[in-house]
């Protein structure tokens, strides 16, 4: 790799509110900027620092408009009391339903980088989102649950989207019925949020650093092979999708040129920063990512959608004499030493002769991940984006990514039923 001297200038700013069942609040407002400098001459040399607001600091309170770079369409709810008056009908909801504990959390988050890279040009990026979060327990569970949104347009939810979910997790969670444990079984992801899945096992299996290292179990020889089902297409950007549009770039200024990530099957690219890029000789970069001024940026993905095929959902429902549907999901892990990983489903059901028979509440899903890969069987025609609060962790960093995929019909994983008493 020649020289480079790459710099990032940051400003950004962060509202949280939050309340509880037992009338506990929080409301903070941060608001940072800083520099991160990096350069390269044989080894990487590094220093960020944290600056003065790039305006003045008395304009916060007037909105993100004020702000000089990648200015959002929409300022930000600076008030705890309007946050709470334009959001009664959920607080009201939460106020008056039989739950034990029940917390909501508002947030909104702005940021504007300035990249300038040596080889590159300046370059600017912008992401604003917007999120409402609920988490709350049923009587007799240990479990979490949680319900949520976020959109990148305005501080504004589908309130009675999110209380008929609610209602409808708790319901079921007392409907649910006990199951024994289950090997092997059909597990369909529904559409939308489904993709999280793939965005755990695979997406991050193919991300430049984990190859390099030989953590993944991909390596430099797996490209252009068949490395899933011939159904199966895979993109890392999609522009009919407005998160990330204001992101033309990643946090070392390079443009991805093409979205596709798997196509028929087949492996086209991996998720590489400039510097895995060089090492594995590789044709693209584009997905350096770096969760603020303060972290060192590394390979990471902005999305990862599945594209839609040929099946109808109700069609992948109807092949399965024994299987799972899953709802909402929760978190997962992936262990590369061990090739295999688990994932957590908040809310699954039990598909019995073809049809959606019984609710079974939380659920873990087990595998090992190049077989689960290759057991990917019907892929629906009813694409739907995530509900917008995809979060990734890695390396100590949680940045905001997008996921998207229809029904997907996936043989032969391991279910375990979480304890419910």
């Amino acid at each position: 790799m020649t020289p480079l001297h790459i710099t990032l200038k940051e400003e950004s700013l962060a509202l949280h509110f939050s309340l509880d069942s037992v009338g506990s609040r929080e409301y903070t407002i941060r608001n940072r900027s800083g520099i991160l400098e990096r350069s390269f001459d044989g080894s990487w040399k590094s220093r960020s620092a944290e600056s003065d607001s790039m305006v003045e600091r008395g304009k916060q309170r007037s909105g993100v408009r004020e702000f000089g770079v990648g200015k959002p369409e929409s300022g930000f709810p600076m008030d705890a009391g309007r946050i709470m008056e334009e959001h009664s009908f959920l607080i009201d909801f939460l106020n008056r339903a039989s739950l034990p504990e029940w917390k909501v959390s508002f947030r909104a988050e702005w940021n504007a980088r300035t990249i300038a890279n040596d080889a590159l040009g300046e370059a600017k990026n912008s992401f604003t989102h917007f999120s409402a979060v609920v988490k709350f327990k049923c009587r007799d569970f240990y479990g979490e649950m949680e319900v949520g949104e976020g959109t990148t347009a305005e501080f504004k939810f589908n309130l009675n989207g999110l209380v008929q979910r609610i209602e409808e997790m708790v319901r079921h969670y007392r409907m649910r019925k006990k199951m024994h444990h289950l090997e092997k079984i059909p597990v369909v992801l529904q559409a939308g949020d489904g993709a999280i899945f793939f965005h755990e096992i695979l997406g991050h299996s193919l991300e430049a650093d984990y190859v390099y290292h030989r953590l993944s179990p991909f390596s430099r020889l797996d490209l252009g092979k068949t490395v899933v089902p011939e159904n199966v297409n895979v993109r890392v950007a999609d522009g009919r999708d407005d998160f990330f549009q204001g992101s033309p770039c990643d946090d070392e200024g390079e443009k991805p040129r093409s979205p596709v990530l798997i196509e028929d099957g087949v492996l086209r690219q991996f998720i590489s920063d400039s510097f895995h890029r060089d090492l594995l000789n590789l044709k693209e970069a584009g997905h350096s990512r770096t969760e603020d001024f303060t972290h060192l940026p590394i390979p990471r993905m902005f999305a990862l959608y599945i594209m839609p095929g040929p099946s109808h959902p109700d069609e992948i429902v109807a092949s399965i004499r024994k299987g799972i549907l899953a709802r909402e999901f929760g978190d997962g892990k992936v262990h590369f030493h061990k090739n295999n990983f688990h994932f957590t489903i908040r809310e699954a059901f039990l598909i019995e002769n073809g049809r959606i028979a019984a609710p079974l509440g939380h659920v873990r899903v087990y595998g090992e991940i190049k077989n689960v890969l290759k057991e990917i069987g019907m892929v629906g025609n009813d694409f739907k984006y995530d509900k917008g609060i995809s979060y990734c962790y890695k390396n100590g960093q949680v940045v905001h990514v997008r996921v998207g995929q229809p029904t997907v019909r996936i043989d032969g994983l391991t279910v375990l039923q979480v304890a419910n008493d």
